[in-house]
């Protein structure tokens, strides 16, 4: 069975790029994000409970999820929040564990999970967490420039996750992501050589 490294940081911190860039290394990289996107296609059982939870108006007439809008309510009503997140993270994690499974023949798996300090112990398979940091203004302002949002609307996003002390207590190893782009790419591939060396 492969290792598995868990890389998560706040919404902003890079986590997308430092994936990219493990899968440019050969990294299998199973992206949670990614599977809750596949998880929203219009008949889908996850999408059948949302509906049934939030009412049709969060849905296009087309049957498509309107993601703005349920991000709106979901992050204004904590009790929403929690609801969705009972809905779709049991499903989203089965996905997950089978995808991990498939990549067996690697020396390590990359789990790319957001919330893993809201949900750490629904992840006892992790042997590594992978924190990628950045100050709380840098953040922000990747938040607003990334997304299009709103500063109260990016506030209340970062605001709704772990703080940034939280994910570095869970942290086996940081990436603090504040210069360049070059220099995020020469610390993943540092950690890719140390932790392969682990995997032998």
């Amino acid at each position: 069975m492969s290792k598995v490294v868990a890389v998560t940081g706040g919404i902003g911190s890079g986590k997308t790029e430092v994936c990219k860039y493990f899968s440019i290394l050969g990294v299998p990289v199973v992206d949670l994000d990614q599977i809750s996107h596949e998880m929203s296609a219009p008949d889908s059982a996850a999408m059948q409970a949302v509906r049934a939870a939030f009412g049709d108006e969060m849905f296009e007439a087309d049957g498509r999820l309107n993601r703005a809008r349920l991000r709106e309510l979901v992050f204004s009503e904590p009790d929403a929040l929690d609801q969705l997140n009972q809905i779709m993270h049991p499903a989203i994690r089965a996905e997950a564990m089978h995808r991990i499974e498939q990549h067996s023949a690697h020396p390590y798996v990359v789990l790319a999970i957001p919330l893993l300090v809201e949900s750490r112990d629904d992840w006892q398979s992790v042997d590594h967490v992978l924190v990628i940091d950045c100050d709380e203004h840098t953040q922000l302002t990747r938040v607003i420039q990334r997304s299009q949002l709103s500063e109260v609307m990016a506030q209340a996003m970062i605001a709704a996750q772990s703080s940034r002390e939280e994910r570095l207590s869970i942290a086996d190893s940081v990436i603090v992501n504040d210069q360049t782009l070059d220099h995020l790419q020469e610390k993943v591939l540092e950690f890719h050589k140390n932790f392969s060396k682990t995997c032998q």
